[in-house]
């Protein structure tokens, strides 16, 4: 289930500062009873407290999920929900509004998904309501970045299909005449990246004027590359009476006034600390001085890469500037490393490529810019440089 939700270093992973740091890296949730280990963590900061869905036989039920949905996450796998979905789950079934902040790798894109894929079916009952192009989908996710978006894309289709949801992505930096037709099909869920999805809005591509469920996902990355402006226009075209689930890692003062905007009377959950600076506890950090820039890629030569050679795993490097990036690629693939590169210059079927294959295991080095971050789910990764 929350396969969708963050690069996933493997436990033990390390990361390693080579510079200034750029961010924190998130591992993902051990699937199992362990889970709920960290439950007091869990805390509901405002608004109505509900009690937690902890098992999938507390999830089903009249008003809750069916039997089916929950039998198909059983038959995946999956031993129980996450603390951000037994949270989330039952308020977002009650038809309230949910601010969630919990770090990447919670488990929270099936945390929204699933009551948002209840509600429109709920509404297909109503016989004046259909998803076509004349009223737009009946549920809108917005996310900050090309990458997450066809990521959450790729859960909801695996997801939604057994419901008969149909989904469609629309994203900025790929040709829009497709993504036009994709919204023409009737989508009942559209993701999509706050620019793209206003482009449509603007010239009549795409309406959301009967859109019933709202989620915006890592909105604390949204606000911060200047996504606000944006978000705000956006919500000019949505009803009023929808249904609005806001989720971000951190909890700043931005994040809050765009969720005092957008939410009405919202729980707020909080898993874990909302401190931007919390250090996710699977990561072991390590500062390495370094005296010049040349010594950098030494040490990656002498240092990280022997060890990745030794344990089969993969390194993520984060560069600060797209050309860092683009030089970093050209100076290691020289000398025979297996990397892939991933930047805004790239076209989208390069930047596919990329990740697809680093997430195969083809490629065992990743260098990114910060588009890659955040929000991405990619198994195995032993090293996390910000270099």
């Amino acid at each position: 289930l929350a396969q969708a939700s963050s690069i996933q270093p493997s436990l033990g992973a390390r990361a390693l500062i080579l510079s200034t740091a750029m961010g924190e890296e998130e591992g993902g949730p051990v699937w199992g009873d362990d889970v709920w280990q960290d439950d007091e963590k869990v805390r509901t900061i405002a608004g109505e407290a509900y009690d937690p869905w902890k098992t999938w036989d507390i999830c089903c039920g009249p008003w809750k999920f069916p039997n089916g949905l929950m039998q198909f996450l059983i038959d995946a796998g999956f031993k129980c929900p996450t603390p951000i979905q037994a949270h989330t789950w039952p308020v977002l079934m009650d038809g309230k509004d949910v601010i969630g902040v919990a770090k990447t790798g919670s488990g929270k894109t099936l945390g929204y998904l699933l009551p948002g894929y209840i509600k429109v079916k709920r509404e297909e009952m109503k016989s004046d309501f259909a998803c076509d192009h004349s009223t737009g989908p009946a549920m809108l996710v917005m996310a900050p970045t090309r990458e997450l978006c066809q990521q959450i894309y790729e859960e909801s289709d695996r997801f939604g299909k057994p419901a008969q949801i149909k989904t469609a992505c629309v994203f900025g930096g790929a040709p829009r005449q497709q993504q036009v037709r994709s919204l023409y099909g009737g989508p009942h869920c559209v993701v999509a990246t706050p620019g793209r999805m206003n482009d449509f809005l603007k010239d009549g591509s795409c309406k959301i004027s009967r859109c019933v469920y709202l989620v915006l996902d890592e909105a604390d990355r949204m606000l911060d590359m200047g996504f606000e402006p944006q978000i705000r226009e956006l919500a000019r075209f949505l009803p009023e009476n929808r249904q609005t689930a806001l989720f971000t890692a951190t909890w700043p003062r931005e994040v809050r006034q765009v969720a005092e905007t957008l939410t009405k009377s919202p729980t707020h959950i909080q898993v874990g600390s909302s401190d931007a600076q919390t250090t996710n506890a699977d990561i072991t950090q390590h500062i390495v001085k370094i005296r010049s820039e040349s010594d950098k890629m030494r040490h990656l030569e002498d240092e990280i890469f022997p060890m990745l050679q030794t344990s089969g795993g993969s390194a993520l490097i984060f560069t600060k500037t797209k050309r860092a990036a683009a030089g970093m690629y050209a100076t290691l693939g020289r000398a025979g490393a297996p990397i892939v590169a991933l930047h805004g210059d790239m076209e989208q079927r390069d930047r596919d490529h990329s990740l697809w294959a680093f997430k195969q295991g083809k490629a065992k080095v990743l260098v990114a810019t910060d588009v890659a971050q955040r929000g991405l789910d990619i198994k195995n990764v032993q090293f996390v440089v910000n270099y």
